[in-house]
C-alpha cells in the first residue's frame, strides 16, 4: 500500500510508531486522502490489488478479494479507528461489513469498473 502511495502521498508508518504518533498520522490530511482515494481511485486501487494478489495480475480481483484489500486499508488507513494493527478477528469482522453492507455495491462497481476491459 505505501509503495502504491509513494511517500509523497502518504507517510510510512509501522507497528513500532508509537501510538500518539499513529494517532496524528491517522487524521493527518494526507492519510485521509489516502483512505478516501480507495473509494474514489479505481486505478490506485487495482495497483494495491494487484500488488497483494500478484498471480491474479490481468484477471478479475473477486469480490471477496476486493472486500480483504479494503479490509486491511481500512485498518490501516480509517481515521476513525485508532491502531493499524491487523489480526484475524479484525479483518474477518471488516471483510463481513464490506460483503453485507452498502460497500458490496461499491465492491461490485470497483470490480466492474476496473475489469470491464477483461
Amino acid at each position: 500500500m505505501f509503495a502504491t502511495f509513494r511517500e509523497q502521498q502518504l507517510e510510512r508508518v509501522d507497528n513500532n510508531t508509537p501510538s500518539v504518533r499513529i494517532a496524528e498520522w491517522k487524521q493527518n490530511p494526507k492519510t485521509i486522502n489516502a483512505y478516501e482515494q480507495l473509494f474514489e481511485n479505481h486505478e490506485l486501487f487495482t495497483k494495491i490489488g494487484y500488488s497483494v494478489f500478484k498471480q491474479l495480475k490481468g484477471k478479475k480481483l473477486p469480490t471477496m478479494h476486493c472486500a480483504y484489500i479494503l479490509s486491511i486499508c481500512d485498518i490501516l488507513l480509517n481515521p476513525k479507528s485508532s491502531g493499524i494493527k491487523c489480526n484475524d478477528k479484525s479483518v474477518v469482522r471488516r471483510v463481513h461489513t464490506f460483503l453485507v453492507s452498502n460497500i458490496h455495491n461499491t465492491l461490485k462497481f470497483i470490480t466492474f469498473k476496473i475489469f470491464r476491459r477483461y
